[in-house]
């Protein structure tokens, strides 16, 4: 089976499986919002070798709508809610649970039983997580866990959660925590990851706190 017809059956399985446990898909994205927290999957398959590989990762829903705020993109709200999946500039996600597992033959009956295996381990944790975000701080604390493990499970990823910190400030209503976050970044050469007009992220942090201020 080629890559581009493994894709399109894979595709299929995970529109039928996603919609039977309650969740939404949407090019390749399988999403879904549960209470406060906003969870993705991604689950893509290599007829080659005859793996399929899953990660599952979370962020606070209203994470995108500040990050959109402070990048000047505020349309971004009005788009639908598989935007915060797969959109190009969304606020990031941490990773909840990853793997991956060998099929003895990469036909649609092993893979179809294989995505299914794969919902029923992640919806429950999916659940367990929401419950345990109860605050933006909550949200933070179960951010800073899952940084953790994924830094033991690679040392070298480059990966922060300074992001997630500030937006968690500007959620609180606690501009000088954010501005103090956007400056020492500033300083450490640290774009965040996206540049708008020739400023980073995190200097335009600094100019939405320092508008904030005086409106």
């Amino acid at each position: 089976m080629s890559q581009s017809e493994s894709d399109k059956i894979l595709n299929i399985l995970l529109k039928e499986e996603s919609n039977r446990f309650g969740w939404k898909c949407s090019r390749g994205f399988v999403f879904k919002k549960e209470k406060d927290a906003f969870f993705t999957i991604l689950i893509t398959g290599h007829p080659k070798i005859k793996r399929l590989s899953w990660s599952m990762h979370f962020k606070h829903y209203d994470f995108d709508d500040v990050f959109w705020d402070v990048v000047k993109l505020p349309e971004n709200k009005k788009q639908p809610l598989s935007f915060r999946a797969c959109g190009a500039w969304v606020a990031p996600s941490m990773e909840v649970q990853s793997g991956n597992t060998t099929l003895d033959k990469w036909e649609e009956e092993f893979i179809s039983k294989e995505i299914c295996s794969v919902f029923e381990l992640l919806d429950p944790i999916s659940l367990d997580v929401a419950s345990s975000i109860t605050s933006y701080q909550s949200n933070l604390g179960a951010l800073e866990n899952y940084y953790s493990q994924l830094m033991k499970k690679y040392p070298n990823a480059v990966r922060t959660i300074w992001i997630e910190k500030l937006l968690t400030c500007l959620l609180e209503s606690k501009p000088n925590e954010a501005k103090e976050i956007a400056s020492a970044r500033i300083a450490a050469g640290d774009s965040g990851g996206f540049n708008y007009e020739g400023n980073s992220f995190y200097q335009l942090a600094n100019e939405y706190v320092n508008t904030s201020k005086n409106t």
